[in-house]
């Protein structure tokens, strides 16, 4: 499908398939942010308007409304702003306020390769920036293999101050993962049978984050394991760097190589001999010296005769790629 059959079939869109449509929303997570307000008049690389939807019978069209809510589809206001850097264009297809929220859908193309892939990732590159305060997510929808086009949903939802029909929206990046890679493995190294208590731990950690079932007493009393400086790799950009037993309960703990360029990142859990599934309580992720790398201790509350079933997996996402650089940003109105 290329762009203009694209945009020609969004134009054309058949009434009967958006009454017939029934087609279930597949929700990912996505990383929402706070939205920017605007301060100032921001660049605007270029625009023009497509026409609304039309009844017409065309299968591309809905092949993407197939893709798309029906709801967001049957209120569907094609647009079309581009800006084009590096070699990427980035492009908004389509925009509507419903409500209180405003979905945009949002598509990226390598114009000279195949940089843009299916694990294409935006980090927390992006910014959008309205006129009022509220929050937004960005999440990677759909991936057109055949002319290399990433989809972006992108959704805004709205606090006190409403957006109104007409106000304007910009969306920008400036960084582009891609070619990440996903593994899932049995962390072999570690032989549950053989963890002992830990008596060595990281001296006045400089913590990022934490994640899990915890509150501020787990974070603070938690004393964290010292890593070992060498480690066993698990994956290229991921190294298990200490494990042990701490007040009754089981660290694991994992070193990511460079997250502010790599996104890397994953999590450890465990797998009894029956399938089950044992997930870890809490998190908890702190800085490595360089202050480039991140090491993350995964903290299992379960009862030490238990761990004997069971083996340590991990699952992890890795990009150990520059970052695409670029400065891509639209500016667009919304509809109703």
């Amino acid at each position: 499908m290329t762009a203009e059959n694209l945009y020609e079939a969004i134009s054309e869109i058949s009434s009967k398939y958006i009454e017939e449509a029934d087609i279930r929303f597949i929700n990912k997570s996505k990383i929402w942010k706070r939205v920017l307000v605007a301060a100032a008049c921001l660049l605007l690389c270029f625009s023009f308007s497509v026409p609304a939807l039309a009844a017409a019978d065309n299968s591309i069209a809905y092949e993407l409304l197939y893709f798309v809510s029906p709801a967001f589809a049957q209120k569907l206001k094609p647009v079309r702003e581009i800006c084009e850097d590096n070699g990427i264009k980035m492009e908004v297809i389509a925009a509507n306020l419903e409500g209180d929220t405003v979905n945009i859908l949002m598509a990226m193309q390598d114009m000279t390769g195949n940089r843009i892939t299916a694990s294409s990732d935006l980090m927390d590159s992006y910014s959008i920036y309205t006129p009022y305060d509220q929050t937004a997510g960005c999440n990677l929808e759909k991936f057109d293999s055949e002319t290399g086009t990433a989809l972006w949903a992108i959704t805004i939802d709205q606090y006190e101050s409403k957006l109104k029909l007409g106000d304007k929206i910009t969306f920008s990046v400036s960084e582009i993962l891609s070619k990440k890679e996903h593994t899932e493995m049995a962390l072999e190294s570690i032989v549950i049978t053989d963890i002992r208590e830990a008596n060595n731990f990281a001296i006045d950690p400089q913590i990022r984050g934490c994640a899990g079932y915890y509150d501020e007493n787990d974070i603070e009393s938690t004393p964290l394991l010292f890593p070992d400086r060498t480690g066993y790799q698990l994956c290229d950009g991921v190294t298990l760097t200490g494990t042990g037993l701490v007040d009754g309960k089981l660290h694991i703990q994992v070193k990511y190589d460079d997250i502010l360029n790599t996104d890397n990142h994953g999590y450890a859990y465990l797998k009894n001999s029956s399938g089950e599934i044992i997930n870890y309580n809490y998190s908890v992720a702190f800085w490595a010296d360089n202050k480039a790398d991140s090491y993350e201790e995964y903290v299992f509350d379960i009862a030490y005769e238990e761990l004997a079933d069971c083996e340590v997996m991990g699952e992890f996402w890795t990009c150990n790629n520059a970052p695409i650089q670029g400065s891509w940003q639209v500016t667009f109105p919304i509809s109703q």
